[in-house]
């Protein structure tokens, strides 16, 4: 007869000791989740300190970290029971090769739903329940009607999306399910946006030929549509004002081609040592990355992919909806507007200004876009290509994850008057 799920949990010391080293990091890394702490550094450098974790390790207690941050409101009534916390966190994570082995370790009620889409019910929560979780002054921001959204989708870890660069999808989809083959299965390619590929949230992408000789790059797939949606060819010389680590100007340099070339700068000059990675890696000639902000230069597109709170973020990165408040929104509003009407200086007559952040709050998005609109009447709003089942019903659109199961983001195009 075959023992049920759950029965004689404890009898393995190895999984026994991954509990009670997980409740113990649990603690440690949650204690200085303070407002622009990077929490990613502070959680590696806690992990340095048991030099015993190999990578298995870190990926294993990272996602229980992280599963703790996404349902924290779910669960702080019982953080000091060690046991219940452990079998709840293990129970919420998403069920990936380090979490599952972990399931014979739970309350016999709680395996027998662990790893199913609707194990949330086994808690007592429905769908809609799923919106508590979020900041209360969040609410308020979202363009859609809240009847409309799946909060559900903005708690589950979203896929890893790959555009590729320089080879076709379906010889680099073969070629990775043949590099993986145990989760060969996962790795798709949708209709529709076409050209990017889908894999499992924990695929070691950056350990396949593909990415290493920049044939594939990971890129969230609501990023990848963002140019998609422009409703004028992109092309000639570009600026990326904000460049980061430069994915949206990877696919810029893609999109341009031999006929045109893309400028790269940002105030935040450490990430542009890594865009000057990714750049040589994936052959991409046609990018100049910038160390000073260009002045007078003119240019037929200027790309501000504006800092924000994130927000359409908080599927991948949790810490950051413990993190911002409703006063860092503010403060991002205001940088927010006073990027766009720096960078607009630099885009010639007729040109695009896109405007652009990872957020989802009205705030942030239509609202700056009205005040750059009143305040500057040399600029027209351009309207975007209905694509994808997209189309705006304001100023701009906001991709909300439950569209392609990505990231959030809102995008807005301004045309200077010739």
């Amino acid at each position: 007869m075959t023992e049920p799920r759950g029965k004689n949990r404890f009898c393995n010391p190895r999984l026994t000791n991954q509990r009670r080293i997980a409740f113990e990091i649990v603690e440690k890394a949650t204690k200085p989740l303070k407002p622009k702490v990077n929490f990613p550094k502070a959680l590696n450098r806690l992990f340095r300190q048991n030099p015993n974790f190999g990578s298995r390790d870190r990926r294993l207690y990272r996602e229980i970290v992280y599963t703790y941050l996404r349902y924290q409101p779910w669960l702080d009534s019982i953080k000091e029971d060690q046991g219940a916390l452990i079998d709840r966190l293990i129970f919420l994570a998403n069920p990936t090769k380090g979490v599952t082995p972990l399931y014979p370790t739970l309350d016999p009620k709680l395996a027998e739903a662990a790893g199913t889409s609707h194990r949330f019910r086994q808690l007592g929560k429905q769908p809609e329940n799923f919106r508590d979780l979020l900041p209360k002054w969040m609410l308020d921001r979202f363009s859609r009607d809240l009847d409309e959204i799946d909060w559900q989708r903005f708690f589950i870890r979203p896929p890893i999306w790959l555009r590729c660069s320089n080879i076709e999808p379906k010889t680099a989809l073969a070629r990775l399910k043949e590099a993986f083959p145990d989760q060969a299965e996962k790795i798709q390619f949708p209709p529709e946006p076409g050209g990017s590929l889908s894999c499992p949230p924990d695929l070691t992408v950056k350990q396949s030929s593909l990415f290493e000789n920049g044939s594939i790059e990971i890129q969230d797939i609501s990023s990848q549509v963002l140019l998609q949606l422009l409703n004028a060819p992109v092309q000639g010389c570009w600026l990326d004002a904000c460049a980061g680590a430069g994915g949206k100007t990877l696919q810029l340099s893609q999109m341009l081609g031999k006929h045109g070339n893309a400028l790269a700068y940002d105030e935040r000059t450490e990430a542009l040592a890594e865009l000057a990675k990714r750049a040589q890696r994936n052959r991409c000639r046609n990018i100049e990355i910038a160390r000073e902000a260009p002045e007078s230069e003119e240019f037929d597109g200027v790309l501000v992919d504006a800092p924000c709170s994130g927000s359409g973020t908080w599927r991948r990165h949790p810490y950051l909806m413990r993190q911002t408040t409703e006063a860092m929104e503010l403060d991002f509003v205001a940088d927010q507007l006073r990027l766009l009407k720096r960078y607009s200086r630099n885009v010639s007559d007729g040109g695009l200004l896109v405007y652009c952040t990872c957020s989802l709050s009205k705030s942030e998005n239509e609202g700056v876009s009205e005040a750059f609109l009143e305040q500057n009447p040399e600029f027209d709003h351009f309207p975007l290509a209905e694509r994808f089942g997209l189309q705006e019903t304001s100023i701009g659109i906001t991709v909300y994850p439950q569209d392609f199961d990505g990231d959030g983001l809102y995008i807005a195009s301004f045309r200077r008057k010739s």
